[in-house]
């Protein structure tokens, strides 16, 4: 039979005494009835095989093949930045904010390839300028004018690199693990900067992940004692996660949500800020004696290697999630810690005491809780059986006060 379903339709004419026969090919509408004559409707009951389930599986799956990438690039390209900036660190160099600079500027390139990708594979080949005009609205109905450059991105510019700078600078006192691991607890911060400015709803995981990421921090800086150059790196490390955190939950803030291309020029103008006007920062630092680096001797090798997996870095972290789930994002990050200390412990001979994996464990958990969807506190209680239920509460309260009446004698209440 073929895939045209066919109705025979018999019908009794009682004038003329004889039946009638009618064939009519027709595919089933959207309503399942089919009108085959005047005087009677059949309804066809057989509907279609739906495609939705299978399109929906094959989205599913494409999304979680892309997921497994992202959380290997995400966590590769993180574990790589990390090593090679603290690879930078030579007895004739030692600039973090040199290292911050120069890794900042590579963020410019973000909109032009962005834009060469959308022509690339889009079929709409919008002029440059209508395309600029466009994401400029994350700015606000103006545009990008010289006020709004000001006021929205060189701001986000200077936080961005002081934040980075913290953590780079972080690498020279602490190991990459312990670095990487007091930059997890970013999540935490972000949520109580969203609690305070983005005014968002209290849930319980998110009060129990502050109380970790604040529990980690304090045994990461119990592991090496409280004293010495350890706790300043662990203050370093504090400083640029809440650094990164705060610039997330601000741009949430003023500029609300932006869709790719919104991004993808903000990092760009972000970068371009860097390059204009943050360098004399680099040359007070060399001329003060804080930094040691010189032209003739520049880790080329580590600086170039170090902006290009922090550009890998920070452009799957912008743009993974339009591919991909959330999850594999944040997942991505989370498997750099583990990845880093087994670095450490092979190429460095840096093993982690114990303290140390209780604070990293505490990170990841405090991490894990954020990732709990709505409502799973609901869920919970469905898959665990309940207590036996005890009196109603009106019962209760009413049982209790009669005793405590009949209890209290009328010297007792006087005294009282």
């Amino acid at each position: 039979m073929s895939s045209t379903q066919r109705y025979v339709v018999t019908a009794n004419n009682n004038n003329n005494g004889h039946n009638c026969r009618r064939a009519a090919a027709a595919l089933p509408t959207a309503g399942g009835k089919l009108a085959c004559d005047a005087n009677e409707v059949v309804e066809n009951t057989e509907e279609p095989p739906s495609t939705e389930t299978c399109c929906c599986l094959t989205d599913t799956r494409r999304k979680t093949i892309l997921g497994g990438i992202a959380t290997l690039g995400i966590g590769g390209s993180w574990v790589a930045s990390t090593q090679l900036a603290q690879a930078t660190y030579q007895p004739y160099f030692h600039a973090p904010y040199l290292v911050v600079w120069f890794c900042s500027v590579w963020m410019a390139a973000t909109f032009p390839l962005y834009f060469a990708s959308v022509r690339t594979c889009s079929r709409e080949n919008k002029p440059l300028a209508t395309t600029v005009k466009e994401c400029a609205k994350v700015f606000g109905e103006q545009g990008l004018t010289v006020r709004s450059f000001f006021v929205r991105a060189a701001p986000f510019s200077v936080l961005t690199v002081a934040a980075h700078y913290m953590f780079v600078l972080a690498l020279s006192l602490l190991p990459a693990t312990d670095v990487s691991a007091l930059y997890v607890s970013n999540v935490s911060f972000v949520y109580l900067l969203s609690w305070i400015l983005l005014r968002e709803k209290f849930a319980s995981a998110g009060i129990m992940s502050v109380i970790l990421g604040i529990s980690g921090i304090v045994l990461m800086s119990y592991s090496d004692g409280f004293g010495g150059s350890s706790l300043l790196g662990v203050a370093l490390g504090v400083g640029a996660s809440a650094g990164h955190a705060l610039y997330k939950v601000l741009f949430k803030w003023l500029l609300g949500e932006a869709d790719s291309g919104q991004v993808a020029l903000f990092m760009t103008l972000l970068g371009l800020c860097t390059l204009l006007f943050l360098w004399p920062v680099g040359l007070v630092l060399y001329f003060t004696g804080a930094e040691i680096w010189g032209l003739h001797a520049l880790p080329w090798q580590y600086l170039c290697a170090t902006a290009g997996f922090n550009f890998a870095f920070i452009q799957l972290i912008n743009f993974g999630a339009a591919f991909t789930f959330p999850i594999f994002i944040s997942v991505g990050i989370l498997v750099a810690v583990p990845v880093n200390a087994a670095v450490d412990a092979i190429v460095h001979n840096k093993t982690v005491s114990a303290i140390k994996v209780m604070a990293i464990i505490i990170f990841i958990m405090a991490s894990l809780l954020l990732l709990l969807p709505d409502g799973w506190e609901e869920q919970v209680r469905k898959v665990i059986p309940c207590k036996k239920k005890g009196p109603p509460q009106e019962e209760l309260f009413t049982s209790r006060s009669l005793r405590r009446i009949h209890s209290c004698s009328p010297s007792r209440a006087s005294n009282a």
